[in-house]
């Protein structure tokens, strides 16, 4: 017994600890640090290293080993990075629109998006009032209050021609558009979410073949939306997996999606090489993977920040970067130029989350909260009079008797003459003593019978105050007790005959053998 019980709790020793339970999608999470960092790298490689002919061994290498075999040789691997993006952001974004309604997800999406985005476009501009140069798409970068506000507000996407102060916030515009887009048809998700994809696809192609019928802002407009198939296919990914359409309609509706995504790039939607679809691809391979991977994944904190801090890390990263670098190069070499770059990029992005983004996900959180329904108040109770008496329990009593008048009709017996016994008590004849020699309780009288037609009611009242012993009746618990007395011989009990009298048995009398008191303690020697 005692080797059994060691080995028993040995191998409960050897049981591996239960894992804490996910609070997190982790695909998504490791999907969206290991993306902004590609973005962030890319930054580095292509529009400062290779387009300023920088000499560094290790980024050509890297280069050589990623974004040359991939067709990426002018946007870099971090490429794949922003597909990835938007089918994160068709997957979650969706389920969230429906739980909260339109309302509160455009005050949650409004604050969550252009808080950090006014953030990043003042950095911007105070950048640009000393001088330091940020990066540019090679447009012009006119300082007013007028584009400070269309570049905060995303607008400079859709208006000609544009003036760009952050040239990666143009994904954000293709979220915008998105969101606007999901609140449109968000009643047809609720009800038919089929009808709701196929309304999303007609819209994108409607667009995108309108391209140049409107002018140059519906052009531009159009451009952003060739994006959304790919937040479409998200979308999809979603509402299969969540049994909203079946397998069936879900793969024709990615079919759409995606030829829609390739017409993009046929017709020549605002691409400028061919590497579009195979990054759309690979995420689209990377995402499914990392869904159908979920319950093997484990949840780390270093995902978690990352995911955390993504958006802050795309929008600060390439300003930071460039005027960093600006200022140390060509003093400092490249590789300890990098050294200090990417601890001071962090913690710009450390601050930018700390004080900006996170308070501004607690605002939207606040602000977008379903109030909670304010508790009804409880009825006060109706006053109730007190009793005079506490009720303990149910006690049967008896009603006295209503006196009837008299129906002339019934014949009732005449009264006795004076002369009869029954007319003088003192005359009738004296009580028989029982079989024991004793007297009944009732001295042998029978018991009056209420008249014909005269019945006593019972009925339940509360126990009250009658029935309480009153506290001059109270046992007085300090006196002696009584002298228990031996109980006497009783003689042999009389013939059969003699125990049923005529009257007792016609009035309903019980016998004196039931007459006797029930504690030893109170007999009384019978005389004889």
């Amino acid at each position: 017994m005692v080797a059994l019980a060691e080995q028993t709790s040995a191998a409960l020793a050897e049981q591996p600890p239960a894992e804490p339970k996910k609070t997190r999608i982790v695909f998504i999470d490791i999907g969206r640090g290991l993306g902004a960092l590609l973005v962030f790298y890319s930054h580095i490689a292509h529009p400062w290293v290779i387009a300023k002919n920088d000499n560094a061994p290790y980024v050509t290498f890297i280069e050589a080993l990623t974004s040359d075999p991939m067709h990426m040789a002018k946007q870099g691997i971090g490429q794949i990075a922003v597909p990835f993006f938007f089918l994160v952001s068709g997957f979650v974004v969706t389920p969230i629109a429906l739980r909260q309604g339109t309302g509160r997800f455009a005050v949650n999406r409004f604050i969550r998006v252009y808080a950090p985005m006014l953030f990043v476009v003042l950095l911007t501009a105070v950048l640009l009032l000393v001088n330091l140069h940020p990066p540019s798409t090679g447009q012009p970068q006119e300082l007013t209050p007028l584009t400070v506000l269309t570049n905060t507000s995303l607008l400079n996407y859709l208006i000609y021609p544009q003036i760009v102060l952050v040239p990666v916030a143009w994904t954000m515009i293709v979220e915008v558009i998105f969101y606007v887009l999901l609140m449109a048809v968000l009643p047809l998700l609720r009800r038919w979410t089929w009808l709701a994809i196929a309304v999303e696809l007609t819209f994108i192609f409607v667009v995108m073949m309108s391209r140049s019928q409107l002018g140059p802002s519906w052009s531009l407009f159009a451009v952003n939306v060739s994006y959304l198939p790919v937040m479409v296919i998200g979308q999809t990914i979603w509402a299969t997996t969540a049994k909203k359409i079946p397998l069936w309609t879900g793969a024709l509706y990615g079919g759409c999606a995606w030829a829609l995504y390739v017409l993009a790039d046929i017709i020549d939607v605002g691409r400028v090489d061919s590497s579009y679809n195979l990054a759309m691809a690979f995420a689209v391979v990377c995402f499914l993977l990392g869904m159908f991977a979920e319950d093997k994944l484990k949840q780390r904190k270093i995902w978690t920040l990352l995911s955390e801090r993504s958006y802050s890390i795309y929008l600060l990263h390439m300003t930071v970067t460039f005027v960093l670098l600006q200022l140390l190069r060509p003093a400092v070499p490249l590789p300890i130029a990098l050294l200090i770059l990417i601890p001071v990029v962090f913690g710009v992005v450390e601050v930018s989350y700390r004080f900006v983004e996170r308070p501004s996900h607690t605002l939207a959180r606040r602000l977008s909260h379903k109030p909670k329904p304010k508790p009804s108040p409880k009825p006060e109770p109706e006053p109730v009079e007190d009793l005079e008496e506490p009720v303990d329990s149910e006690v049967t009593t008896e009603i006295p008797r209503v006196s009837r008048r008299p129906d002339p009709r019934v014949r009732r017996p005449a009264p006795p003459r004076a002369d009869s016994p029954r007319a003088d008590p003192r005359r009738a004849d004296p009580p028989r003593p029982g079989p024991n020699g004793r007297l009944p309780r009732n001295g042998g009288r029978p018991q009056p019978q209420p008249p014909r037609g005269e019945q006593r009611t019972m009925v339940t009242r509360p126990a009250g105050g009658a029935h309480r012993p009153r506290p001059d009746q109270a046992p007085d618990r300090g006196a002696e007790p009584p002298v228990r007395r031996p109980a006497p011989r009783r003689r042999p009990s009389a013939p059969p005959e003699r125990n049923h009298q005529p009257d007792q048995e016609h009035h309903g009398q019980r016998g004196d053998q039931e007459d006797f008191p029930r504690h030893s303690s109170s007999f009384r020697r019978s005389p004889r």
